[in-house]
C-alpha cells in the first residue's frame, strides 16, 4: 500500500505540488456543476429532485451521470470545490491499483507481476486522461475491485463476501456509469463461467446470479430511478449513428504499443483539433474522447509472451477473444460489432460512445500481463517466451523508427495521402512524435528480453520490470493530464456580473449559450487550455453557469426532455432568436459572427461586448416572464402544437399553445391578471394566481413526469404548454396553485436499497454475532 501511495503520487506530482485543480472536460462542464449544486442543497438540509440548470430543468436522480449517491459526494460538505474534485480523483488511482493487484494476487500471479498489472491500470493512457471526465474514472478504478470481491465470492459463497462484492457492484452504478456497471455485471458473469475453484455448475449459476441481484438492489436508489426516467424519455443514443460518436479510430491502436503519438503533451496537452478532424475523427466532434490509451511497451510484451506460452490451454483463446471483442466494440462505427450489438441487444441502445469501453481493454491487457508474468516469470515459467516476444516486438518498431527518421515513409506517403495540406508544423510534429515513440518502444521491448538475464535474482528483476513500466507511462501519459488554476471556479465571468445588475435579488434567470464547442483565442498570460476554461466560463455555456446560480436553456445533460429537445434541434437560428426568449430565456451570449448571422431577427434591449474573447451578452427584448398568465389555445396532439411554434410568425406573447383533452375558455380581451411567486427550492413552485378570467398559468420549465400541480389545494391536471412547457388551467378570482416534484421510482429506490443495505448489514451482524456464542453441550 505504502509503495502504490509512493508510485501514484510521484505520478501525479504536478497535481500535488500545485493549487491548480483539474478542470478539463466534463470535469468542468458538469462534475463541478453538479457537485456545487449537491452540496448546495444538502448543506441546507434538501433533497436536490428537481435540476434546474439545464435544458429547461431535469430530474437530478434520474440522470446516471451525476453520481448523486456516491459516498466521495460527501467531501464537497467540508472542502472547498476545487480540492474535493482533486481529492476525488487521485484517490481513484491507487484504489485502481490496488484492487488490479489484489485481483492478481487472487490468481496465484507472485506480487512483483501483480503490481506490475496494478502500475499498468492506474497509470494507463485512459485512467489518466478520463481525469477529464471523473464520473467514467471512479467507475474504472472501481472495477478492479469489485471482481476481485466477487471473485473470492465465486469461490467460497458466503454471507460477508456476497455483502462486500454487492457494495462494490452498487460502488460502480453510484460513480454514475451506467454501462461500467453493466459491464462488470458481465464480467462477473465470465468470472463465474470461467473460474475453475467456483464449484459445479449449479452453485456457480446459483452465487452468480444472487451476486447480481444482490448489486441490483444495493444500486436501487440510482437503478430505479434511472429506468423510469428512461422508460419516459430517450437519454442517451437515439440512432446508431449517434450511440458511435467518439469511436475509437483504428489508427489509435498502435497507441497501445507507441505511446499518444498524436498528441502535443506540452501545447494543448492532447490531440489537437487540427488532427483530430482530419486523422481520427470522432463523429463530429473537434476532440477524441481521451488522448491516449497507451499501455506500455513492456505490458505489451508480457501480455503477448504469456498467451505464447498458454497457447495450448482454451481459456488462454477465450479470454484473448473476449478482449478482442472489447476492442472491436470499442473501435465502433470502424467496424459492424458495435452495430450488431446496438440492434440485437434493446437494453444496450441507451448506451453511447464505444472508447468508454477501453478502461475493460486495458483492465483486460493489465490482467494479461499479470498472467503472463506468473506464466512465463514465475517459478517454473517459460522465460524464452519474454525474450522472443521481446526482439519480435523491438524489430518493427526500430523498423518504423529508421525508416521515419530517414526517409519519411509514414509521414511523406501514408500520411500526406490522407491528408494533402497538412501545415508543415503539423507534419514535422507527428513525424518527430513517430520516431520518438517507435524509437523508446523499440528500447523498452529489448529491455524486457534482457531482463529476463535477470532470472536468478528475482526481486531486482521485479523491482526493474516496474520502474521500466511505470517510467514508460509516465514518460507517455504523465504530460497528458491538465490543470488549470483553481480561480478559474471562484471568480465570476464579467457577463455574471452584469446579469446580477439587471435583475432582482433571489431572481432565478436563464441564460442561453450559442456556442458550440469552445474554440477560443489565446488569451495574453494563459496557456491554451487555460484560454479554453476561460472561453467556456465567460460564454455562459452548460453546465458551467450553475457554478454562479445561472440556469441554461441550453441542453448538455443526458435527460434532457425530448419535448425542449425537439424545439431545441429544428431550427438553431429560430431557438435563439424566437423560442428561448419565448420560454422565459432572457440574456444570450453569442460570438460577433452570430450576431451577424442573427441579425434582425435577435431582438435586443442591450449589449454588452467582452472584447478581449469576442463575446457579447444580449439582454432579449421580448423574453416571456418565467411564470405568467396566458390566453390558451387548445390543439389536438404534440404534432399541432409544434407546427404552431415553428411556424414563421409565434402566437402572440399572451397567447400558449395548449395540448387539451376538452377545450379551455378563452378569456376576452385585455389584461389577464397578476401572479406572485414565493420563494422556495424547485423541486415546489407556489403561485398566488389574481386572474381577472379564466386562463393558464404557464411555467417556462421543462414538461417532465413526476410533477403534480393542485389549484387551492386540490389536485389538476399539468398541461403541455408551448410543446416544452407546463401550464396549469385556472378559473378567474384568487387562487394558490403549487407544483410539486418528485423523481419517479426515487422513493421505491430508496426503500429498496435501504431494505438491501440493511437487511444484508443485519444479517451479516446476526450471524458473527451467532458464531461468537458458546455451543450448548
Amino acid at each position: 500500500m505504502a509503495l502504490a501511495g509512493l508510485l501514484c503520487a510521484a505520478f501525479f506530482f504536478r497535481a500535488l505540488t500545485s493549487s491548480d485543480v483539474f478542470m478539463a472536460g466534463d470535469t468542468l462542464r458538469d462534475f463541478y456543476p453538479m457537485r456545487h449544486y449537491w452540496a448546495s442543497r444538502v448543506s441546507a438540509f434538501e433533497f436536490p429532485d428537481w435540476l434546474p440548470y439545464d435544458g429547461l430543468g431535469q430530474s437530478f436522480p434520474g440522470i446516471f451521470i451525476t453520481g448523486m449517491f456516491h459516498p466521495m459526494m460527501w467531501l464537497h460538505l467540508v472542502l472547498p470545490l476545487g480540492t474535493a474534485a482533486k481529492v476525488t480523483l487521485l484517490t481513484c488511482f491507487p484504489l485502481a491499483l490496488g484492487g488490479t493487484y489484489a485481483l492478481m494476487r487472487a490468481f496465484q500471479v507472485p506480487r512483483a507481476g501483480a503490481l506490475f498489472a496494478g502500475v499498468t491500470f492506474a497509470f494507463c493512457g485512459y485512467l489518466v486522461c478520463i481525469t477529464n471526465n471523473p464520473k467514467y474514472l471512479q467507475a474504472a478504478s472501481t472495477l478492479p475491485v469489485a471482481l476481485w470481491l466477487a471473485l473470492r465470492y465465486l469461490r467460497e459463497p458466503g454471507l460477508g463476501r456476497l455483502t462486500l462484492a454487492g457494495m462494490l457492484l452498487a460502488l460502480v452504478a453510484f460513480a454514475g456509469d451506467a454501462q461500467a456497471f453493466v459491464m462488470a455485471n458481465a464480467c462477473v458473469v465470465g468470472l463465474a463461467a470461467l473460474e475453475p475453484l467456483a464449484g459445479p455448475w449449479r452453485r456457480r449459476v446459483g452465487a452468480c446470479a444472487l451476486l447480481i441481484l444482490a448489486g441490483g438492489l444495493l444500486a436501487a436508489p440510482q437503478l430505479l430511478p434511472a429506468a423510469a426516467f428512461t422508460a419516459a424519455s430517450e437519454p442517451g443514443a437515439r440512432s446508431l449513428g449517434e450511440a458511435q460518436r467518439f469511436s475509437l479510430h483504428p489508427l489509435r491502436l498502435w497507441e497501445l504499443l507507441l505511446g499518444p503519438f498524436l498528441a502535443d503533451p506540452v501545447g494543448t496537452q492532447g490531440i489537437p483539433n487540427i488532427v483530430v478532424t482530419r486523422l481520427v475523427p470522432s463523429g463530429g466532434f473537434g476532440r477524441v474522447w481521451v488522448d491516449s490509451v497507451y499501455l506500455g511497451a513492456p505490458a505489451c510484451v508480457l501480455a503477448l509472451a504469456g498467451f505464447a506460452a498458454s497457447v495450448r490451454g482454451w481459456r488462454a483463446w477465450v479470454l484473448a477473444g473476449a478482449w478482442m471483442l472489447l476492442l472491436a466494440l470499442s473501435l465502433g462505427e470502424a467496424l459492424p460489432v458495435y452495430g450488431w450489438v446496438y440492434q440485437l441487444v434493446p437494453f444496450w441502445r441507451p448506451f453511447r460512445y464505444p472508447e468508454k469501453l477501453v478502461p475493460l481493454v486495458s483492465l483486460g491487457l493489465a490482467a494479461a500481463a499479470g498472467l503472463g508474468w506468473k506464466r512465463c516469470l514465475g517459478p517454473g515459467g517459460s522465460p524464452r517466451a519474454v525474450i522472443w516476444t521481446g526482439v519480435l516486438v523491438a524489430l518493427p518498431c526500430a523498423a518504423l523508427a529508421l525508416a521515419e527518421g530517414l526517409g519519411g515513409a509514414w509521414s511523406q506517403h501514408w500520411l500526406r495521402a490522407r491528408w494533402p495540406d497538412i501545415p508543415g508544423p503539423a507534419l514535422q510534429g507527428l513525424s518527430g512524435n513517430v520516431v520518438t515513440a517507435a524509437t523508446v518502444a523499440a528500447a523498452l521491448a529489448l529491455a524486457c528480453a534482457a531482463l529476463v538475464l535477470l532470472r536468478e535474482r528475482p526481486s531486482l528483476q521485479g523491482a526493474l520490470f516496474v520502474a521500466l513500466q511505470w517510467g514508460a507511462l509516465a514518460w507517455a501519459n504523465e504530460p497528458l493530464y491538465q490543470l488549470s488554476p483553481v480561480e478559474l471556479l471562484q471568480t465570476p465571468p464579467s457577463f455574471v456580473q452584469r446579469i446580477r445588475e439587471r435583475v432582482s435579488p433571489g431572481e432565478s434567470v436563464r441564460v442561453a449559450s450559442s456556442l458550440r464547442e469552445a474554440r477560443p483565442p489565446r488569451v495574453p498570460g494563459l496557456s491554451f487550455n487555460d484560454s479554453q476554461r476561460l472561453y467556456l466560463l465567460s460564454s455562459l455555456a452548460p453546465d458551467a453557469l450553475a457554478l454562479w446560480g445561472l440556469e441554461s436553456a441550453n441542453e448538455y445533460l443526458p435527460g434532457v426532455s425530448p419535448r425542449v429537445r425537439q424545439l431545441l434541434h429544428t431550427d438553431r437560428t429560430r431557438w435563439f432568436t424566437a423560442l428561448a426568449p419565448r420560454l422565459g430565456t432572457r440574456f444570450l451570449v453569442l460570438t460577433a459572427l452570430e450576431r451577424q448571422a442573427f441579425g434582425e431577427r435577435l431582438a435586443a434591449r442591450s449589449a454588452v461586448e467582452d472584447p478581449l474573447l469576442g463575446l457579447t451578452l444580449v439582454e432579449y427584448a421580448d423574453a416571456a416572464p418565467r411564470i405568467h398568465l396566458a390566453r390558451p389555445e387548445c390543439v389536438a396532439d404534440r404534432a399541432e402544437a409544434a407546427r404552431r411554434m415553428l411556424a414563421p410568425t409565434l402566437p402572440p406573447p399572451d397567447v400558449a399553445i395548449v395540448e387539451c383533452a376538452e377545450a379551455l375558455p378563452r378569456p376576452p380581451p385585455g389584461p389577464l391578471g397578476q401572479v406572485h411567486v414565493a420563494p422556495g427550492p424547485p423541486e415546489h413552485v407556489t403561485v398566488g394566481v389574481e386572474a381577472l378570467a379564466p386562463g393558464v398559468l404557464v411555467v417556462n420549465d421543462a414538461f417532465q413526469p413526476g410533477w403534480r400541480a393542485t389549484v387551492d389545494g386540490v389536485e389538476a391536471p399539468i398541461l403541455h404548454a408551448n410543446v416544452a412547457v407546463r401550464a396549469v388551467a385556472v378559473p378567474a378570482g384568487r387562487h394558490v396553485v403549487a407544483l410539486h416534484y418528485r423523481t419517479p421510482g426515487l422513493t421505491a429506490g430508496l426503500v429498496v436499497g435501504a431494505l438491501a443495505w440493511l437487511g444484508l448489514l443485519a444479517a451479516c451482524l446476526a450471524r458473527r454475532l451467532a458464531a461468537r456464542r458458546p455451543r450448548a453441550a
